[in-house]
């Protein structure tokens, strides 16, 4: 019996593999979730990425290897989940830009974000029109070079449990990317649109900017809405947190396609205001991780399923030359925007090997073109195959180099609960300044709120309450140090920030001393003895005069979190699930 439903298999996948037989969705699913997951595991065996596991799964089952995902109604019948995939890959990049989070980074950020899209955008427009690729071909090629492929960097990310500077700058990047990417191909497309339906070669530019611009209005109106209804949505009891956002990215990748707008940007704002919005907004961005390795695998395994092997050989050297224009541009620019902010070596020298991931948002946009009956059938189908086979090579290799950028940032395996987890870069400036003490910490207080979720006690109160600590016993360490502290009824863990005064902050000791280094400690009740465990690493870490020197001396957040995370501290600062 057994024997006879194995044959029974193989007829029927002969039968779709040969007389192009489309398989039953529900079957496809599964079919599709066991290549990715062996592929995956096979990957986990190779010490290789998941994501690329996933990938060559995909590349075998399609229509390149053993045609068991073939036609295009195969295709079509998922792509309700890679498109839902793709929706909550880009809420997921839209939380990570959270103000608290970024606002000392905007600077890097925007930085290599905008100089690297200008210098890929520029350098594949330049190598497409070496390969005498008419200006239509050519501008369409750039602009899609801009993408960066939010679902591998994210599970690169989570894979490699990293966390730090280098993946929130990243993240960050990415995100903007995208946006950038968008926008351009919204106006390049108008552009096309124009000139082939008036022959004009330059229709007027007011026009273009007011639909490229009603495009991104729209997108951000539908997505910080849902996002806001969402928010207020969770707070009552009588909404699944689960089900509801569920509905809401459905709701805005569905009515985006709908009415014609970008679904990855709508659902990409959406995650950006719930990334803003409220401690209970934020927890909402990991409310669907239950369902997200399923979600990953068929989004990876189509995505390798939908490449063809056999395009690289057809393209020939003008797609090898837009994935070298494109390398080139994204890793020239990022690091002139990395040295041009003056951020440290671990990002911008490895930031560049990031990059190279291209896959959903550019099949997007290929798809967007082929479905454009303004643009001529040999325009479009000349950038699908250039764009597609550029997308496999780069899904291929990228992950590898994503990798590889993380271990080299020293950020790899991170992400794991800390004994001081504020030593972060978000939460330390170094340029305060302060009449007195109860001015720096009136200062620390607010820089605090604008950091950290803190809802159960108002910045005046908080304020009172570390006078009065301060009144009933001196906080100060000597050396120019102080550690405040307040305390507060509620609160999950002990919060805190670090401000560097250089010219140093009045603190009314003894020997008329000033204080240069202030750290600002909020403990919630129930945690007095973390609180301890707290103050006897800070105070073990500032007593090396040299980690004090080079504090005082760091010219922004990101040198700062460079001295704090270095090889002196790492025994003050320790991951706890190692002690």
């Amino acid at each position: 019996m057994v024997v006879a439903m194995i044959d029974n298999l193989v007829a029927k996948f002969s039968e779709y593999t040969l007389l192009g037989g489309d398989m039953d969705p529900m079957l496809l699913i599964v079919v599709v979730l066991i290549a990715g997951a062996m592929g995956g595991r096979l990957a986990k065996f190779l010490h290789v990425p998941v994501i690329t596991g996933n990938i060559l799964g995909g590349i075998l089952m399609g229509p390149s290897c053993l045609k068991i995902i073939n036609s295009n109604a195969e295709f079509e019948a998922l792509q309700p989940i890679t498109t839902l995939a793709m929706g909550i890959i880009t809420v997921s990049i839209g939380g990570h830009l959270s103000y608290r989070r970024l606002h000392n980074a905007l600077r890097r950020i925007l930085s290599i974000s905008l100089i690297e899209v200008i210098c890929s955008v520029t350098i594949v427009v330049f190598v497409a029109k070496l390969f005498h690729a008419s200006w239509p071909l050519a501008l369409l090629l750039g602009v899609i070079s801009a993408a960066t492929a939010p679902a591998t960097t994210v599970a690169v990310v989570r894979e490699n449990r990293a966390k730090g500077p280098f993946v929130k700058t990243l993240l960050s990047v990415v995100a903007i990317d995208n946006i950038l990417c968008i926008v351009l191909f919204v106006i390049v497309r108008i552009l096309i649109d124009g000139y082939y339906l008036s022959k004009e070669a330059v229709p007027r530019l007011d026009l273009v900017m007011l639909r490229a611009g009603l495009q991104l209005i729209g997108s951000v109106i539908i997505g910080l809405a849902t996002g806001h209804i969402t928010e207020r949505l969770v707070r009552h009891a009588k909404f699944h947190n689960f089900s509801t956002v569920l509905f809401a990215v459905m709701f805005c990748t569905s009515v985006s396609s709908y009415i014609g707008l970008s679904p990855l940007l709508t659902s990409l704002f959406f995650g950006v205001y719930l990334g803003n919005s409220s401690l209970v907004g934020e927890e909402q961005l990991n409310v669907l991780e239950p369902i997200e390795p399923l979600l990953y695998i068929c989004f990876f395994t189509m995505a390798g399923a939908s490449l063809h092997i056999d395009s690289l050989l057809s393209i020939g050297p003008i797609c090898i030359a837009y994935f070298f224009a494109r390398f080139a541009g994204k890793a020239a620019g990022a690091m002139a925007g990395g040295w041009f902010a003056r951020c440290s070596q671990r990002i911008w020298k490895n930031i560049p090997l990031a990059l190279l991931p291209q896959a959903g948002v550019a099949i997007g946009l290929v798809v967007l073109i082929e479905g454009d009956e303004l643009i001529p059938e040999t325009l479009s189908k000349a950038t699908g195959a250039i764009i597609i086979a550029a997308v496999t090579i780069n899904e291929i290799i990228g992950p590898f180099l994503t990798r590889q950028s993380l271990g080299r940032s020293g950020e790899r395996d991170k992400d794991r609960p800390r004994l001081v987890e504020f030593l972060h870069e978000e939460f330390i400036v170094t340029d305060l300044k302060a009449f007195d003490k109860w001015d720096a910490f009136r200062q620390l207080v607010d820089l605090l709120y604008r950091t950290h979720r803190v809802e159960h006690v108002t910045p005046e109160e908080l304020y009172a309450s570390v006078v009065e600590r301060k009144k009933e016993l001196s906080t100060s360490l000597g050396h120019g140090v102080a550690i405040p502290h307040g305390r507060i009824k509620k609160g999950m863990e002990i919060q805190g920030v670090l401000g560097i005064f250089r010219d140093g902050v009045d603190y009314d000791l003894p020997d008329g001393k000033l204080v240069e280094i202030i750290m600002l400690i909020v403990t919630p009740e129930g945690h007095e003895d973390r609180h301890l465990q707290v103050m006897s690493s800070l105070s073990a870490m500032v007593s090396d005069p040299l980690i004090r020197t080079r504090l005082v001396a760091a010219r922004d957040a990101n040198d700062a979190w460079e001295v704090i995370e270095g090889e002196d501290t790492r025994n003050y600062n320790y991951f706890l699930g190692d002690q």
